[in-house]
């Protein structure tokens, strides 16, 4: 027994040697090949054996292998599985392709219902976080530019914090909000953009509250059809957030997993003017004048001269004579912001977390503005005993922006634009220096840009929390109750303030207007309150048909209240406070509450797991219609046929992998805002009169009949796939109608009243959207190169307004120029003052003077809305490094530019040098002879080549000059990415890294006649349906940066 042991003992070590020399160490990384991100628990398997392994959270992996083993197999649920030959290798890298088959997509829809997307009849968009975020925008709406079809996208400023607008094919109402409905986590939430009082400020909205890193995926809803369940406030279509939980840490088996984000990026304006640098200071043309913002005066020379009247001690400032070029553009700063994510995450099967901390803050371009972020965000689940799931999701934020004034005629901007062509501006930031103070400051009529950023303030610190609690309850294995409360309440306190303002009169020259000085306080108060209870039936009929029926009840609770205490004149300098205010404070008090309860059903039908029948129906009851009115019903119904799955020989083909068409009809009704039932009953102007009160009847007649306004739509649209899904895309046609417009119309003063809510017009919408993905390479070592594009076409017209009225203006005349609804065209459109032009459209000038002649009538000016839309991407991956770009195109629109304008009446655009100010003959012009007819001009030349042409006679005459083409293509986004490989993290305490740099915004080109500005730019707010008009607006950015994120 003894020599058996000792023999067995001496050759053990040389059997267990030789058994490590037959096996070998295989390692290596599995991707997704769509994403090229790790991929967590995929099965690598030892072909022949039972020897496998898991993939770790990046998707890396180790296995041991015999040497007689030739073949790897790569498996996971949803993928295609691989077989590899090993060979020689000792690293496999290997990319798994989405199996169709195995994986239909799970898509948040309506009231927070999980669908899988091929059941849908409608179409539906899903953005996830990394491709939202790659561009580092703070506004989680501007990363979706370029990347959805049928979605227009626009910012409506390059200052901190401004608002995005969005809608989705096209504008439905005339006088409502357009914007679709947002919903995070379940819960709809406030979009609103709520102006400064005084000020010009865009105040963003609030949507941007948001922070888009705890942003998990964002679902565009575009048509009533998909949100029909919503009810009325998705009559424009919704965007679902779904924000992160920590989930998918519990599927890479993490209990507790710290990610840290963080980016920088600068900002630098995008476009500027395209200035004139040969005319200064003047307004003849021939006298230099030291004072004076325009620059019609002479040619610049060089010699030296004096700038603006003597200061107040006499001494003189002077100047060489000759251009500044670049005087406008270093006004401006480089922005920057810093945003900085730590997040907290885990969970096991049956529970999971998500606790974040952000910290978003902004320097604008515009000196000395700020605008800071903070939100805090926790969501967690459970699994209770009893078949009972919780969940709660809670988002804090708190917003602090500290702005200038820009308010259109007495805002910085225009106080740069005043600045003449040879003045360096960039001298007169100290505004302690002699020629820098408001009576040394050479210009006779604006102030010192510098002082109007230190004077005119607008303060702002909102704090919002957006929350919910989620209870369901599986009754049985068919039947699960679902009950859901939040709510989004926000408090936003404002001041805005104004400095008193005194200017001596030196040597006779003018100065700006004295100002009092101004102080506003005030405050609003916003609560949005949601519950929906729902029931979930799913059944099997047979082995072919199932049912899925859903039964809900929603109750919403909106209340907004807003204060404002005035002070109209201020008796200290610097000292802002109420209590030092000259004669009677003013302010203003408002509330605004209203509620809608609604009861709602959705049904869907499935044979063999191919052909999918919907029907949905809602009815709300509203408080803000009368009660003959207040309770409306809309339903919907769409068919989805699977037909790859229906045919046979379709099952298996691998050239068209996946082909789905779809139809739907929906209806959605619309209610208005509160208090447009009775005539309200304002305080008079001047009020209070002493210890007396004073009330008038509100100049509106309200409406004690209104009805809800309806959308009707349908749509029908394909889905297809070929090889293997290296190919695929979508095609939408759709078409909708909205009656019984909710519009405020002019009525005759006989009535005693100047207008009247009343239930007319009608609008139509039709469009075409597409949008196809191609994969022209795909290889085993882990190259990929992704194509995707998107198209979008919508025309939309009013039908119908009332009787014979034609056309509406739905904004005050600005220059000359207001948006409207024209029957017969696009809405809105632009109209107002145009030349007057023959038959074949040229223009019709003086016979003696040479100027143009302004028509009589008021003409279209242009629409608005582009023709057509498209956006591109493009991604080059290779193992853990990727490339991306987004463009983004429009053509077919028009605005007015006030910045046309603005440097018309200065002097300072290139456009009023081009004939070196001396007169000539107006290009394409005709004169109208005694009997009618017209001679084309040849001769006959403008009276001047100045001022008294360009602003007098045209850019303030006719408000058709300074309407420009609208049209950009845009390189959107560019982002460079690197996942640091696993082999360099092992000794670290990092799970995961990744580096990256970013840019948006980095290439823009607009039509020639467009020397101005940035397209996307617009006076009004993104609630507003003035769109179409910028008038000194802060000017649109371009961004670039770095970024990194790592995992503990």
């Amino acid at each position: 027994m003894r020599k058996i042991l000792l023999t067995a003992a001496l050759v053990a070590p040389v059997l267990l040697q030789q058994a490590a020399a037959q096996n070998r160490q295989i390692s290596g990384r599995v991707t997704d090949r769509a994403t090229g991100q790790g991929l967590p628990g995929v099965t690598v398997l030892v072909k022949g054996t039972t020897n496998g392994v898991s993939t770790n959270s990046d998707g890396s992996y180790t296995i041991s292998a015999p040497a007689t083993a030739t073949t790897l197999s790569f498996s996971s649920i949803g993928f295609v599985a691989v077989e590899r030959a090993i060979g020689d290798a000792s690293t496999i890298d290997i990319g798994l392709a989405t199996d169709s088959k195995q994986l239909n997509e799970v898509v948040v829809t309506a009231v927070g219902i999980e669908r899988q997307e091929k059941t849908l009849a409608y179409s539906v968009d899903v953005i996830n976080n990394r491709s939202l975020t790659q561009g580092r925008e703070t506004n989680p709406i501007a990363g979706l530019q370029g990347k959805v079809s049928g979605v227009n996208i626009s910012k409506s400023g390059g200052g901190v914090n401004s608002a995005t607008r969005i809608t989705l094919r096209g504008q439905r109402s005339l006088q409502q909000d357009n914007q679709p409905l947002f919903v995070v986590d379940g819960i709809p939430i406030d979009n609103s953009n709520t102006l400064a009082t005084n000020a010009g400020v865009d105040t963003g909205n609030r949507v941007g509250d948001i922070n888009p890193d705890d942003i998990e995926t964002m679902t565009v809803l575009k048509g009533p059809s998909a949100a029909a369940l919503y009810g009325s406030r998705a009559s424009n279509g919704a965007i679902i957030i779904t924000t992160k939980t920590g989930k998918d840490a519990a599927i890479r088996g993490k209990k507790a997993e710290i990610t840290y984000t963080s980016s920088f990026t600068g900002e630098s304006v995008l476009k500027f003017p395209d200035f004139q640098n040969s005319y200064g200071s003047g307004y003849d043309l021939d006298t230099y004048i030291p004072y004076e913002n325009t620059n019609y005066g002479p040619r610049f020379d060089g010699s030296p001269v004096q700038l603006g009247p003597p200061a107040l001690d006499g001494s003189i400032q002077t100047i060489p004579y000759s251009a500044v070029k670049d005087n406008v553009k270093d006004f401006f700063n480089t922005g920057t912001t810093f945003q900085n994510t730590l997040a907290f995450q885990g969970g096991t099967a049956k529970s999971n977390f998500y606790l974040s901390f952000s910290d978003a803050k902004s320097k604008g371009i515009i000196p000395d503005d700020e605008f800071r972020r903070n939100t805090l965000k926790l969501t967690a689940a459970t699994s209770l005993a009893n078949k009972v799931t919780a969940s709660t999701s809670i988002n804090y934020n708190h917003n602090k922006t500290d702005v200038t004034w820009n308010e259109s005629n007495a805002g910085v901007i225009n106080n740069v634009f005043q600045v003449s062509r040879q003045v360096d501006l960039s001298k007169y930031k100290d505004l302690n220096d002699k020629f820098s103070s408001r009576d040394g400051f050479f210009n006779g009529y604006y102030a010192n840009p510098y002082q109007t950023i230190d004077d005119n303030r607008y303060i702002s610190n909102l704090d919002r929390v957006i929350g919910n609690v989620t209870l369901g309850y599986a009754a049985t294995d068919w039947l699960n109750f679902t009950y859901r409360i939040g709510s989004d309440v926000s408090f936003d306190r404002r001041k805005e303030r104004s400095a008193i303002a005194s200017y001596v009169t030196r040597a006779g020259v003018d100065r700006p207007t004295a100002t009092p000085g101004y102080l506003r306080e005030g405050s609003i108060f916003v609560s949005d309150l949601t519950s929906d209870l729902l029931a979930t039936i799913k059944r099997d009929i047979t082995p072919d048909f199932s049912f899925q029926l859903i039964l809900g009840n929603n109750i919403r609770s909106r209340n907004t209240q807003s204060t404002g205490v005035v002070a109209n004149a201020l008796a200290l300098p610097g000292f802002y406070n109420l209590s030092t205010r000259i004669g009677e404070l003013g302010g203003e008090e408002s509330t605004n509450r209203r509620r809608l309860v609604g009861a709602y059903g959705d049904l869907t039908l499935s044979f063999r797991d191919y052909l999918f029948v919907t029907a949905t129906g809602r009815n709300d009851w509203t408080s803000t219609l009368p009660k003959s009115n207040r309770s409306y019903f809309y339903p919907s119904a769409g068919v989805g046929f699977v037909f790859t799955e229906a045919i046979s020989a379709l099952k298996d083909n691998t050239i068209l992998t996946y082909g789905k068409l779809r139809a739907s009809y929906a209806q959605v009704g619309s209610d208005t805002d509160a208090y447009q039932l009775n005539t309200t009953t304002p305080a008079g102007a001047g009020f209070p009169y002493g210890s007396n009160v004073g009330y008038t009847l509100s100049n509106t007649s309200n409406n004690p009949d209104l009805k809800p306004e309806r959308t009707t739509s349908y749509e029908g649209g394909i889905e297809f796939g070929f090889l293997d899904d290296r190919i695929g895309g979508e095609a939408t046609y759709y078409q909708s109608r909205t009656t019984d417009q909710i519009i405020r119309l002019g009525v005759p003063s006989t009535t005693l009243f100047s207008q009247a809510n009343l239930n007319v017009g009608e609008v139509k919408n039709k469009g075409f959207e597409s949008s196809l993905r191609i994969t022209p390479v795909r290889t085993e070592s882990g190259f990929r190169w992704d194509i995707g594009a998107n198209f979008s076409t919508n025309k939309n017209e009013v039908v119908s307004l009332i009787g014979n009225i034609r056309a509406l203006d739905i904004s005050t005349s600005l220059r000359g120029v207001v948006a409207a609804a024209v029957v017969g065209e696009s809405f809105p459109m632009l109209r107002g003052s145009a030349f007057l032009r023959d038959p074949q459209g040229r223009v019709v000038v003086n016979g003696t003077t040479g100027y143009p002649i302004r028509d009589t009538q008021t003409r279209n000016l242009g629409q608005v809305n582009p023709k057509y839309i498209i956006g591109g991407n493009m991604t080059f991956a290779y193992k853990g490094l990727r490339l991306t770009g987004v463009i983004d195109m429009r053509r077919g629109g028009y605005m007015y530019s006030g910045t046309k304008y603005n440097l018309a009446f200065t002097g300072s655009s290139v456009e009023t040098a081009e004939y070196d100010r001396l007169p000539f003959v107006y290009p394409n012009s005709v004169i109208q002879n005694a009997d009618g007819t017209f001679t084309p001009n040849t001769t006959v030349k403008t009276a001047d080549g100045g001022f008294d042409l360009f602003y007098s006679n045209l850019s303030n005459a006719v408000a058709e000059y300074n309407i420009i083409k609208s049209d950009y293509f845009k390189l959107r986004e560019v982002s460079l990415t690197y996942d640091l490989p696993q082999t360099l993290l092992e000794k670290s305490p990092f799970g995961r890294a990744s580096i990256g740099v970013n840019g948006r915004n980095l290439l823009l080109f607009v039509p020639g006649e467009n020397k101005f500005i940035d397209p996307e730019s617009n006076l009004q707010g993104s609630s507003s349906n003035i769109q179409g008009i910028e008038y000194n607006g802060i000017p649109t950015t371009r961004s670039y940066g770095a970024n990194l994120t790592i995992t503990f």
